[in-house]
């Protein structure tokens, strides 16, 4: 709502549905712009223990990006070509998820072969259901983590499916250091 055109809750409700449903934390990956990062660390503060990390989906050629662990402004104000997007996201240690494959076409209209994300997106409110096994079957030819995430852009879809973290995440490159590491469980597998 602060920043994406599809949000439909603001931020500090999205929090307290998160929060009401027993999550210690959640990643705001609105499209193509940051939270400013005093903004975390303002959020961060007022609903502590619970977490607030960075994020953002990136639309590049019809396919949803969602870049976790970096708050780097060229995120938010350049036009992204895939494997230019694939390289700085690498270079600067930060986790890309193909979020909601096979959502708009039949197909994967980014390279993902030649330029691997760490992750895909196997549950959300935007992934069919008929398409998790297709989802579930590249990932394992592409040795891709799987990831669940609400995609909510109202405070009634917060939770749907989420990711259980081993640990409790200090900061966003902590966070991608377990998303790394495989150290999470979808919350479909439970």
């Amino acid at each position: 709502m602060e920043r994406s055109y599809c949000a439909v809750s603001g931020e500090e409700e999205m929090i307290q549905a998160a929060i009401s449903r027993g999550l210690d934390g959640l990643a705001f990956t609105d499209h193509h712009r940051l939270v400013p990062p005093q903004r975390i660390t303002e959020l961060c503060q007022k609903y502590a223990p619970f977490r607030v990390f960075s994020g953002i989906e990136i639309n590049v050629s019809g396919e949803d990006i969602l870049v976790l662990g970096l708050d780097d402004p060229d995120l938010d104000t350049r036009s992204w070509a895939y494997p230019t997007l694939h390289r700085f996201v690498r270079q600067r240690g930060g986790f890309m998820i193909l979020a909601h494959p096979f959502r708009f076409h039949n197909f994967i209209n980014v390279d993902i072969e030649t330029y691997r994300p760490d992750g895909i997106e196997v549950r959300s409110m935007n992934i069919r259901t008929q398409n998790v096994a297709r989802i579930r079957a590249l990932a394992e030819q592409l040795d891709l983590l799987l990831v669940c995430n609400s995609d909510a852009h109202q405070a009634r879809d917060v939770g749907a499916y989420y990711n259980i973290l081993s640990r409790t995440p200090c900061d966003d490159s902590d966070l991608v250091s377990i998303l790394m590491d495989g150290d999470y469980g979808c919350s479909e597998e439970i």
